[in-house]
């Protein structure tokens, strides 16, 4: 059964990025569950200058000290293609504080206001939180260097039994031994928005599965109670967007930990 398999059977029942491979969900002690995330949109015609300046700033942040690995995404499927995702996990509250002082004392964003900023049209910045307790991402299974991500709008008012259902789909899915792998995020900033991350080898990889997410619910619930629980999962939510992103190690800064 591929890796989609969840992706799959979400989007087709219900209408529908922590450097994404780094931790096990099934880990004695899970990480920290926040990521800091930046999505940063070049300036049109300016693409391949950004490109080249955010390479070097990279080595610049590498050399400089910086203590957190920048992963970068670009878009593969879905709207805004030149959308560009810059993202470090995994930490607490208290760990930004001290990483913001030390890139301060460092001069770690000097290089990138010089030299990146002129080609960037508008920047988005959020934190994510991992909800390790209901995801199943095994070390070492993700990755990539593709990950699909559906992401779902809150809807404003609404009660907790999307949240519940959600809880209940994920349990399901790791006690009945649902053959994937699968990483919830919540977003902290902007529109309240909950996403599903699956991790692709490659195109094939995305082939949907025999038997879709929901199918499989069935089987464990029945038809009626499975109905349910993703009626009650969509009534939290105005609408969903898939995306695929494609990890790009040249924009990806990985200061040495020595």
């Amino acid at each position: 059964m591929k890796k989609s398999a969840v992706i799959t059977g979400l989007v087709s029942v219900v209408a529908l990025l922590v450097p994404l491979s780094l931790f096990a969900a099934e880990a004695e002690e899970p990480p920290p569950p926040l990521s800091e995330v930046w999505m940063v949109v070049p300036k049109t015609g300016m693409e391949a200058q950004f490109y080249e300046a955010v390479e070097a700033d990279k080595v610049f942040r590498e050399q400089g000290g910086d203590s957190r690995d920048w992963n970068a995404y670009t878009v593969a499927i879905g709207h805004n293609m030149n959308v560009v995702q810059f993202r470090a996990c995994c930490f607490n509250w208290a760990d930004q504080d001290t990483y913001e002082a030390d890139s301060r004392e460092k001069e770690l964003g000097k290089n990138w206001s010089e030299n990146v900023h002129q080609y960037v049209d508008h920047y988005h910045h959020y934190f994510e939180y991992a909800d390790w307790e209901n995801s199943n991402w095994s070390e070492g299974e993700n990755d990539g260097p593709y990950y699909g991500v559906t992401t779902w709008t809150a809807k404003q008012g609404a009660g907790p039994a999307s949240g519940e259902a959600r809880k209940k789909m994920s349990q399901l899915a790791s006690e009945g031994g649902w053959d994937s792998d699968w990483l919830w995020l919540s977003r902290v900033g902007g529109r309240p928005m909950t996403a599903v991350v699956s991790s692709y080898a490659n195109y094939a990889d995305m082939e949907p599965p025999e038997q879709n997410f929901f199918e499989f619910m069935t089987e464990k619930l029945g038809a009626e109670e499975a109905g349910k629980m993703f009626a009650d999962f969509a009534s939290g939510y105005s609408g969903s967007e898939y995306t695929v992103w494609k990890f790009h190690p040249g924009m990806s800064a990985t200061p040495d930990e020595d």
